[in-house]
Formats: structure tokens, sequence, C-alpha cells
């Protein structure tokens, strides 16, 4: 009997220490403000978007140089096409490049955390805006992983 009891002790003990575990699941959170500003991939997409944008600019300042310089009304309207034209073929295809650099960074990121979630045994991650409280920060070594 005395070991029929400590049989029926030590399962409940095996069984009550699984249910904790299982009761207790990991949480992460990252940063992505953070991981944007620090990481060299992010600082990349931005400085070569920003860059993109200031060439954009300086056409449309030249055009309006040369549409001011041109003489007459005629000229004027016929320059203001043509340039005008080549602005916007040149903004969509900014806008198409942006789109492009952005999901593909958004998507190294997000396998990022996912591998760092995986070596780190994390079940689930959260962004660092939408906690109050708790959770594992891995934003540094999502970082270190991507600056590699």
């Amino acid at each position: 009997m005395k070991k029929i009891i400590i049989v029926f002790a030590a399962v409940g003990m095996l069984f009550c220490s699984s249910l904790n575990a299982m009761a207790k699941p990991s949480v992460g959170i990252v940063d992505m403000a953070k991981i944007l500003t620090a990481s060299k991939k992010a600082q990349d997409v931005t400085s070569d978007i920003k860059s993109q944008q200031e060439e954009i600019q300086k056409m449309i300042d030249d055009a309006r140089s040369k549409i001011m310089a041109a003489e007459t009304d005629a000229e004027k309207k016929a320059l203001e096409k043509k340039l005008s034209e080549k602005i916007q073929q040149r903004n969509n295809d900014f806008k198409a490049d942006y789109e492009k650099k952005v999901t593909t960074l958004q998507d190294t990121i997000t396998s990022t955390v996912e591998k760092v979630a995986k070596q780190k045994k994390i079940e689930f991650i959260f962004r660092k805006d939408n906690i109050v409280f708790g959770g594992q920060d891995i934003t540094d070594d999502v970082i270190a992983q991507l600056n590699k």
C-alpha cells in the first residue's frame, strides 16, 4: 500500500510540474524603433531612400528653373509637360524601389527575430510598445544578428 501511495505521489508531482511548465510560456519583446535606428541594414535602407528623395527634389528644383527661364508660354508649357512626365516617372520608380526595400527589410527583421527567438527558446514575441510589463527583451540580439 505504501508503494502505491509513493507511486501516485510521484506521478502527481510529475503531472503538476509538466502542467506548470505548460502554463508558463516564454515571452519575448523587441523594440522595433531601436532596431530601425541601430541596425546597419535599416540605416542603409534609410540612407538610400533619403538620397533618392533628394535626387527627386533636385529634379523638381531644376525643372522649375528651366521653366522660369523659358521665354515663351508655349515653350514653358512644353517644358513643363516634358519635365513633369520625367519627374513623375522617376517618382514612380522611387515608390516601387521604396516598397521593395521596405518589404525586404521587414522580412529580414521578421526572420531574424524568429531565429533569435528559436535560439533562446522563446515561444511568443511582441513589440515592446505593446507590452506594459514583462517579457525577455531580445532587441540587442536581433540587432547583433542583423549586423553580421
